[in-house]
């Protein structure tokens, strides 16, 4: 069976949906395609929103969003931070959640497909052709354009490579416990750093009900270097880490999941060959946090408008395309940039009082964790805190 639109859309995650949501308020035909029955369900995600990227993109009510109005971190050789901020700083979501949550946002749900995984993807003769199969029946979608928001190892560069992979150190991995409690938790996520906790990247506690996403992870080249296992670093939070082993002793796993996330800062081209790379194909993810959703949708919000104006100029160019990635980078280019700029001062491999965040002096007042706090939860920019926080010698650089 063969189906025509205006512009295929890869992928039912922040990235994809935003896309979706925006393309349908333009009058743009468009097909959104997911490989997944039920969009979100397997993403591994610690699932916060900053309550900013609830304002900018208009987010009605997720199902059992958790408030997070505080934060607590753990720094090598510094005892652990409690910060209230008594104002909500954002929310933990599930994934599936929040899919369903903008899938219901979407005027009507004949042009999504899900339980359909992409063969091919082709650009000839000035058209963008992709073949499908769901439920055993193959089908042949044509489009003016695509936006490719598949993951961090995006579909379309199996067929028409627009750029690199992404290359271990570049590419960071993370394992989660969902763990399930009798009662709700508090409403405070939670940052451990350190070489106990991770391999050089940091463990995370997000309270979601009475779900604990507890995670940890680093950088795929750190973590196939380490001596320990990546499980190994949760089971010791649970077994010996205070205040944590005995907070989270009454909790029941329910659920292990991993997942890929691009943690390589701004990377290019992200487009190319009537095709549009969004979320983590086009690596919208913070190199310091891993926090993707806010930048998947910011990601995704340009993807669209830029495949609008393609199709009302009836202009594919490399030229035309090229916006797209100007645009994305004015606004969240910076966070990226610096990110992995912090990301590689501050978690590099080292003895723990001698490496990172504890030798840095970022850290050595409450002004300056408060401001790092903020950072971590999407409240203040990164170069903003760098800039208000980092030694004279460095902040002279900005």
């Amino acid at each position: 069976m063969s189906i025509t639109t205006d512009v295929i859309i890869i992928g039912a995650g922040p990235a994809g949906l935003t896309a979706a949501r925006i393309l349908a308020a333009s009058d743009v035909e468009y097909i959104l395609l997911d490989r997944s029955y039920q969009p979100g369900v397997d993403k591994s995600c610690g699932g916060f929103i900053p309550a900013s990227t609830l304002k900018k993109f208009s987010i009605p009510h997720i199902k059992d969003q958790h408030e997070i109005t505080g934060v607590r971190m753990k720094f090598p050789g510094r005892e652990l931070i409690d910060i209230d901020f008594e104002r909500v700083l954002g929310v933990n979501i599930d994934r599936a959640n929040l899919a369903n949550t903008l899938l219901r946002e979407l005027p009507s749900a004949s042009n999504i497909m899900v339980g359909a995984t992409v063969n091919k993807v082709k650009v000839h003769n000035g058209k963008s052709t992709i073949k499908v199969t769901k439920e055993d029946e193959q089908l042949e979608i044509t489009s003016k354009i695509i936006i490719d928001a598949s993951g961090a190892n995006p579909v379309s560069l199996r067929f028409i490579p627009i750029r690199e992979r992404i290359s271990n150190t570049g590419m960071g991995y993370g394992l989660q416990y969902h763990l399930k409690f009798d009662k709700p938790m508090n409403h405070s996520n939670v940052f451990l750093y350190g070489s106990k906790y991770s391999p050089s990247g940091y463990c995370w506690l997000f309270p979601r009900g009475n779900i604990v996403v507890l995670g940890t992870g680093g950088l795929v080249s750190r973590v196939r270097e380490s001596e320990r296992r990546t499980h190994e670093y949760l089971d010791y939070i649970l077994k010996e880490v205070d205040p944590f082993n005995e907070e989270l002793s009454d909790g029941i796993i329910i659920k292990k999941d991993s997942a890929l996330m691009p943690l390589c800062g701004v990377i290019r081209p992200s487009y190319g060959n009537r095709i549009l790379l969004a979320g983590d194909a086009a690596a919208h993810c913070s190199p310091i946090s891993g926090e993707g959703i806010h930048y998947a949708m910011v990601g995704g919000s340009h993807a669209a408008n830029t495949a609008r104006r393609c199709i009302e100029n009836e202009d594919y160019s490399e030229k035309m395309l090229s916006k797209y990635e100007v645009n994305w980078t004015k606004e969240i280019g910076s966070d990226l940039k610096w990110g992995l700029w912090l990301q590689r001062k501050l978690m590099r491999p080292g003895r723990e009082k001698s490496a990172g965040w504890s030798s840095s002096g970022f850290i050595d007042s409450d002004k300056s964790q408060r401001i790092i706090a903020e950072m971590l939860m999407g409240s203040r920019s990164v170069r903003n805190a760098i800039i208000r926080v980092a030694p004279s010698y460095i902040r002279s650089k900005f």
